[in-house]
């Protein structure tokens, strides 16, 4: 098959174009259809949420939808054991759970914390062996949440007798790693700059193709030249004849070296 300049350029600028495309009026679509929630930025204050979330870093706030919060939720909320008007705290268990400990068994040989009667796996504390100070077990009211700090050892929570749990009303915000409306952002910029890369590479085949036909056009080959005619070999000489004598005989030809014959 032969090579066309340009070809692979047209080709890859095709797909770029159709790729960002699809980007861009998917993500665009999407914020459509359902708008991501507003957000805002933040830094944790204190060291209660550390190794999650240390003093100082920022965080991402967005609003929190009716009934959507979740077990493993990183929220902020009003609660009473704060002197601050918020405090960053984790969803343990939510309406309807049971949650217990007991400082002294093991569960799975650790000590975890048992949440409807299963071993609670958290990764994100700072101490496995001290899920809790204190001995509790509580079943959550509903329209209620449980919350407890990542640093179990250096902050306070539900697990306290005093303390409880914490109506779904006080929690103010969620804490997300990144928020969607950021992430929508980037996704229709990243659409538009494939598409542009597309169009940009599209410039560059149409130019090569173009450079390509001039090229062609100017070393097309001449006319062949016209050989010249060679002119036809000349007829041979005829020999011309001897007339014979007039009023006599012929005379017989005369061998080379030799006598003619002579009648008497």
């Amino acid at each position: 098959m032969e090579h066309r300049p340009g070809r692979r350029r047209g080709i890859a600028a095709i797909v770029l174009l159709v790729l960002g495309a699809v980007i861009l009026g998917g993500v665009t679509v999407a914020k459509t259809v359902d708008p991501p929630a507003r957000y805002t930025e933040g830094r944790q204050a204190g060291w209660t949420m550390t190794p999650t979330y240390t003093n100082g870093e920022s965080i991402y706030l967005e609003p929190v939808a009716k009934g959507k919060l979740r077990r493993g939720d990183v929220v902020l909320a009003s609660v009473p054991w704060s002197l601050q008007k918020t405090q960053m705290n984790r969803v343990v268990a939510v309406g309807g759970d049971r949650i217990r400990y007991k400082p002294s068994s093991k569960v799975a040989g650790q000590y975890r914390l048992v949440l409807n009667g299963a071993p609670l796996d958290e990764p994100y504390l700072e101490d496995w062996k001290h899920p809790s100070g204190v001995a509790f077990d509580v079943t959550v009211p509903k329209g209620y949440v449980f919350l407890m700090a990542d640093h179990r050892m250096n902050s306070d929570g539900s697990q306290y007798p005093n303390n409880g749990p914490v109506p779904v009303g006080k929690v103010t915000a969620k804490v997300v790693s990144y928020p969607m409306a950021k992430l929508a952002v980037w996704g229709q910029l990243a659409g538009a700059l494939v598409m542009l890369i597309g169009a940009a590479l599209a410039g560059v085949a149409r130019r090569a193709r173009g450079r390509a036909r001039a090229a062609a056009a100017t070393a097309a080959p001449a006319a062949p030249a016209v050989a010249a005619s060679v002119p036809a070999p000349a007829a041979p000489a005829v020999a011309a004849s001897v007339p014979a004598p007039s009023g006599g005989e012929a005379q017989a030809p005369v061998a080379p070296g030799g006598r003619a014959d002579v009648s008497s």
